[in-house]
């Protein structure tokens, strides 16, 4: 049988299906003779094809197997296994959620699973328990997506009622809901493994991020230190001799204030000042002794982006398709792509990648970007200094469709 293949990256490659078929074509001219006739069109042509076939599909599915056990390749239910070694789990699907006032004749009851629908994309949201109309005919009811996953119910949108129900006459939703989320995929889980493995370390750069990263609410780290016994200058950062600088975004104050002085170094000391600098007192737990941890918060950078597209006629709205692709490469939402990170610098070829990523059938021609000031849509690559973070919002994304 055809030998597999190893690489680092893909793991274990199956073997081409024209070099099982020659293979197996061999061992046929070696009993029947070298003058056999192999087209597939007459009988031991027909039997080499299947032949080929069933070693092809054992091949791919000893592959496949093997590849399961590679923490960094491993999907579906292997991978779950794999992360509940790690005390992990995937993040399952969850239903966005909406508090919306109900109104109709007083008394009057509304039972559980009862209908009613947002008017913006039309999703269908669910009474989650049975609420009865008060003396004024009003009650408060909490409503759950039908579908699961990240489905917005701006304020003031779920305001038709779906099911009828006597007594019930309006819904509407003061604020808007809280948002669900889709399963985690196999990419961001791999990912999350990853960081919950760093953070079991201490003492180091990478369990100090893995931790802040674990922490509820930061969605974007960055750090630097200084291991030497002189004040040095680190990427625009003075810093103190054997010291940490960090620029988180997300959380409060003194979550990320904990994570940080549960993982750095003891003696180690703290930078901040140049984003928009944070001084947070804890206490520590083991030694009961106050500190003021210092960090920063990074400096939002508004980036213009200017980008010219050609669609297929299939697509209905690409200007809104295009600008939803570069905020998803922004937030990171985009497998195998990166993220707009803290301090990393705005490319141009990166947000088109980002579109063609998302929508292979799109097609673009062009993409410039600039700082809101001075504008210059002139460069290719905005830098970004670490304490900074670009922001890119839908109205300052130009869309021009050709």
């Amino acid at each position: 049988m055809a030998d597999y293949i190893y690489d680092n990256n893909s793991g274990v490659i199956v073997p081409d299906t024209s070099l099982v078929e020659t293979q197996v074509q061999d061992e046929f001219k070696a009993v029947f003779g070298a003058d056999l006739n192999v087209d597939p069109r007459t009988p031991q042509g027909t039997l080499i094809v299947n032949e080929t076939i069933a070693r092809t599909t054992v091949l791919r599915n000893n592959a496949q197997i093997a590849n399961q056990i590679n923490p960094n390749l491993a999907g579906g239910i292997a991978l779950d296994a794999i992360l509940a070694l790690t005390g992990t789990q995937r993040i399952t699907a969850q239903f966005t959620t909406v508090a919306a006032i109900l109104t109709g004749q007083p008394g009057a009851p509304v039972p559980a699973l009862s209908q009613a629908q947002e008017t913006i994309n039309n999703e269908i949201f669910e009474l989650i328990s049975d609420v009865t109309l008060d003396l004024t005919g009003s009650a408060v009811g909490e409503f759950r997506a039908v579908n699961a996953g990240s489905i917005a119910c701006a304020a003031n949108t779920l305001t038709k009622v779906v099911s009828g129900v006597l007594g019930w006459e309006t819904v509407n939703n003061p604020d808007a809901g809280t948002l669900g989320e889709t399963t985690q995929s196999d990419v961001a889980a791999r990912a999350e493994r990853n960081v919950t493995l760093a953070a079991q370390g201490t003492s180091l750069a990478e369990a100090i991020i893995s931790r802040l990263y674990l922490t509820e609410g930061v969605t974007r780290v960055l750090f630097r230190e200084n291991i030497s016994s002189n004040t040095e200058v680190i990427d625009g950062v003075t810093m103190t001799p054997h010291s940490i600088y960090a620029v988180v975004e997300g959380g409060t104050d003194l979550d990320v204030a904990t994570s940080i002085a549960l993982k750095k170094s003891g003696g180690c000391a703290y930078n901040n000042g140049l984003g928009d600098n944070i001084s947070q007192l804890i206490t520590q737990p083991f030694s009961s002794q106050v500190q003021d941890i210092l960090f920063d918060r990074p400096l939002l950078v508004q980036i213009l982006v200017q980008i010219t597209v050609t669609p297929p006629a299939s697509i209905q709205d690409p200007t809104s398709i295009v600008k939803q692709a570069i905020l998803d490469y922004q937030d990171g939402l985009i497998p195998g792509m990166g993220k707009l990170n803290i301090g990393t610098p705005v490319s141009a070829f990166e947000l088109g990648a980002a579109v063609v990523e998302e929508n292979p059938a799109i097609v673009v021609r062009s993409v410039a970007i600039s700082l809101t000031s001075p504008l210059n849509f002139s460069c290719n690559e905005i830098p970004i200094q670490i304490w900074e973070r670009a922001f890119i919002v839908s109205s300052n994304i130009t869309v021009i469709v050709t």
